[in-house]
């Protein structure tokens, strides 16, 4: 019963902390849909106990620890694959950036040089 209690208040926290990080434009909505997805389903696992039991037993694992852990490292590795498309787009919009500045700039120059 206490640890239900502490679930449910860790669960609530992380909420908190997510919305009050989208409310502060600390973090962009696109990136905290999927820790507000993390946050409900910790809420929902912390209040219906038997929810990650039911889950495990049927997928087939014989611990509901290790199903839980496994939708970890499943959230944690869909996490980190978003996040390197999002920074080799980043890392692209840069190149194409510096490009566009380097080309305005020798024009800037040559524009200069012919007046």
């Amino acid at each position: 019963m206490i640890f239900n209690i502490v679930m449910i208040v860790t669960a609530i926290i992380f909420l908190y902390m997510v919305i009050r990080g989208i409310n502060r434009n600390k973090i962009l909505l696109e990136n905290a849909f999927v820790w507000l997805l993390i946050g409900i389903g910790m809420l929902i696992f912390s209040i219906f106990p038997k929810v990650p039991e039911w889950l495990a037993i049927h997928l087939g694992f014989q611990v509901t620890s290790n199903f839980i852990l496994f939708l970890a490292v499943i959230c944690l590795l869909i996490l980190s694959f978003v996040q390197s498309i999002q920074l080799s787009r980043l890392k692209n919009q840069m190149v194409h950036l510096v490009q566009e500045v380097s080309m305005n700039r020798k024009r800037g120059i040559e524009k200069n040089e012919n007046n």
